[in-house]
């Protein structure tokens, strides 16, 4: 069997520019609502919320008030209806064209992010159909966030994407793939 062969028959690749399997993207626009500490947000989409959030997060433990307000003020923008007004736009002002981090609030998002996607998830498999449906659907194969037009080499440091290859016959998955790994965990926990 051929490594391509190989690869469709274990791998799921999901991202929101594929029909198949684009609910577990978080460019699938579909609200999204977290309560924390009895506070209510609701956003358009998973990549408005994992990035509103992260400004909310940092600035609830931000020690400088007038920082704090910075960075609430600027998570607000992401909550529905949102000054962004798609993902695209989301995921870049909530990246390194919107408002910046610093060393230490960038270290503390590195172990807060996990768990924002992690509640995304779960939100999206409670009260959406077409999620539960995708997950059933990929049965025992790998769930890969695949990153877009980068080297292998690249993917190698990346968090959220991965992607399938085959090495010595069997398939491998380069990169960090945290979000295609949340999906799996979630589907191996659920019933469905």
């Amino acid at each position: 069997m051929s490594d391509k062969k190989i690869l469709e028959e274990s791998v799921v690749n999901f991202f929101s520019g594929k029909k198949e399997y684009r609910s577990l993207s978080n460019f699938w626009e579909n609200d999204i609502v977290l309560t924390i500490n009895d506070t209510e947000r609701t956003y358009e989409s998973g990549e408005h919320c994992f990035h509103g959030e992260k400004y909310f997060r940092i600035g609830e433990l931000c020690k400088d008030e007038k920082r704090r307000q910075v960075l609430i003020s600027h998570g607000i923008k992401f909550i529905k209806p949102s000054v962004y007004i798609n993902c695209a736009e989301a995921k870049k002002m909530g990246g390194k064209k919107g408002l910046s981090l610093t060393m230490e609030e960038l270290a503390l998002w590195d172990n807060i992010s996990r768990v924002v996607q992690k509640e995304i998830c779960d939100y999206k498999f409670r009260l959406y159909q077409e999620v539960r449906n995708d997950l059933l659907k990929s049965g025992n194969k790998l769930l890969i966030h695949p990153a877009m037009r980068c080297s292998e080499e690249k993917l190698e440091t990346r968090i959220w994407e991965g992607k399938g290859v085959i090495r010595d016959g069997k398939v491998s998955v380069i990169g960090g793939n945290a979000l295609g790994n949340l999906w799996t965990k979630l589907r191996i926990n659920a019933v469905l």
